[in-house]
């Protein structure tokens, strides 16, 4: 009996060495995965964009009516002029003969209606008193309308006829200054024919181009910085008014920036930058698709690999999908190692083992 116990003991020894060796294996072998090192994306370095300042309220200025240039206060390029001030005149002798005439021929149609009138109230009182007949009143009457319609019409040609006097003075439409000149003095021009460029100075535009991969990401009323190669140390607010929807020159998007311009120091030509605020601190990464986990009540998560061995789950938060990858706008930190395959099979401090990565 003593021997059997023995021998039963040497036997159950041997059992337990088995599996503990065998678990030992088990533990060695390592779940292998695939990772990539996280990276900054686009949205994170900085965004400086080139362009050239114009003037936001810039007008081509021109008369009217034509005429002979006989006075140019305005003939000299950067020349400032409040609204109101004279830039030029034309020679106004025709068309103050015109107001002339329309006044003679209105006095004298009024004439004729004050005496059409009075022949209308004189037939009205002999035909009540059964004097006259009907179709006397009646010629009177249309008389009396007839001279009431000129007189409209006379009245509305001395009106125009004194605008168009008018029209030969040339006046700046707000405060600024004249940019371009056209013409000379004692030139005869035509209605509309550009006599000066007048640019209001207080408010500049600037153009520049942004590539695809970064449009989406701009949106009118954003605020930016503006610098000039001539204004060193001067840094000016701006703001985004139009975003192009269609490519130009080159594929990219024109983006119009307006900056104020109060202290008239930008002029127009003037090369500047263009820089976004906030693109240079921020903590975006773009991560790929396959890296990221839904969890049961709607959060993201990755995989982080610590050590180069274990894993740690880390929330995320998640932002739109691009040609790069999933952006992840929260929880990650450039150049951290996710693990990109075999993530539903991980547990929180699980080793595994790293078969290669993408950076």
């Amino acid at each position: 009996m003593q021997r059997f116990i023995l021998v039963l003991v040497v036997v159950l020894s041997f059992a337990l060495s088995g599996c503990n060796e065998k678990t030992a294996q088990v533990q060695d072998v390592l779940r292998p995965v695939k990772t990539m090192q996280v990276g900054e994306g686009v949205s994170s370095r900085q965004w400086v964009f080139s362009g050239t300042a114009e003037d936001a309220l810039q007008s081509d200025l021109s008369f009217r009516v034509g005429g002979k240039i006989i006075s140019f206060p305005g003939d000299q390029i950067g020349r400032k002029f409040r609204a109101g001030e004279v830039i030029a005149r034309l020679d106004p002798a025709d068309y103050e003969l015109e107001v002339r005439q329309s006044e003679s021929n209105l006095e004298q149609v009024r004439a004729n209606f004050v005496r059409a009138k009075a022949d209308v109230d004189r037939i009205r009182t002999l035909y009540e008193r059964k004097v006259v007949s009907k179709s006397e009143l009646d010629q009177a009457d249309a008389d009396f309308k007839s001279y009431q319609a000129q007189l409209n019409a006379s009245a509305k040609m001395l009106d125009i006829a004194r605008k168009r006097l008018r029209y030969t003075v040339l006046q700046a439409p707000f405060d600024g200054w004249v940019g371009a000149v056209a013409v000379n003095i004692h030139q005869n021009v035509q209605s509309g024919q550009t006599v000066v460029g007048f640019n209001a100075g207080k408010q500049m535009k600037m153009y520049i181009a942004l590539p695809d991969t970064l449009i989406s990401d701009v949106s009118e009323g954003e605020k930016v910085q503006v610098s000039f190669d001539a204004l060193p140390g001067k840094v000016m607010d701006g703001v985004i008014m139009e975003v192009g929807i269609g490519t130009n020159e080159g594929s990219s998007f024109p983006v119009k920036v307006y900056l104020d311009n109060t202290e008239q120091l930008v002029r127009s030509g003037m090369s500047g930058n263009v820089k976004f605020l906030g693109r240079s601190a921020s903590s975006n990464v773009f991560v790929a698709p396959s890296a990221v986990v839904g969890a049961s009540d709607g959060s993201k998560y990755v995989w982080v690999l610590e050590n180069g061995t274990v894993v740690r789950r880390r929330d995320v938060t998640v932002g739109p999908l691009s040609t790069q990858g999933i952006q992840i706008t929260g929880g990650l930190r450039s150049g951290e190692t996710v693990v990109i395959r075999g993530v539903h099979s991980l547990k929180d401090g699980m080793q595994v083992r790293k078969l290669g990565g993408l950076s």
